[in-house]
């Protein structure tokens, strides 16, 4: 559910032809992501919206500044809404949500770079904080993996219900894809 709603937040595009190999590259990326990587790509994209937003101020684009405020606001308004409990991080980090949605209204109605620079200021160390959190559970995954001796030879057993005399053989599938005896 939380990969489709990032989808949907990321691949909404205005000139789908243009944005193509940016798109394959984020549904990579979001399909290969831990829970910690997916909302780094939600930081990431709200950063690329204000970016975007900056952008369209300078070239006095008032359609294109509107709609990537309003993809920030989504953005932040689903990262608040899973914020989950009540300890005193998620009440800062929500009230820093509520901080940026503010900078950026202020932004777009005032067409001030430097309100929308300051969105990106407050965004970037949580995105670089969930980045690093991404790293580290990936590393952990991976020695998980290579402790347990069955995953690092990456060897698949096939109970194969092949009987001799009184006794049930398993076969082991290699990684060549040979069989062997277990």
């Amino acid at each position: 559910m939380f990969r489709l709603i990032m989808f949907r937040f990321i691949m909404k595009e205005e000139k789908p032809r243009r944005f193509i190999m940016e798109r394959e590259y984020l549904s990579n990326k979001i399909a290969n992501a831990n829970e910690a990587q997916l909302v780094a790509v939600l930081y990431e994209a709200a950063m690329m919206n204000l970016e975007a937003a900056v952008y369209a101020i300078e070239k006095s684009n008032e359609e294109l500044l509107g709609e990537k405020v309003e993809k920030t606001r989504d953005i932040i308004a689903e990262l608040n809404a899973t914020t989950q409990g009540d300890s005193q991080i998620a009440l800062d980090i929500r009230s820093l949500y509520v901080y940026v949605n503010k900078v950026i209204t202020q932004g777009k109605t005032e067409k001030a770079p430097a309100k929308l620079q300051e969105g990106i200021k407050v965004l970037k160390p949580l995105y670089e904080a969930w980045v690093e959190l991404g790293e580290k559970q990936d590393t952990e995954g991976i020695e998980k993996q290579e402790a347990d001796p069955n995953l690092k030879k990456k060897r698949q057993i096939v109970a194969g219900m092949t009987y001799g005399k009184g006794n049930l053989t398993d076969h082991v599938m290699n990684d060549n894809n040979g069989l062997g005896r277990g």
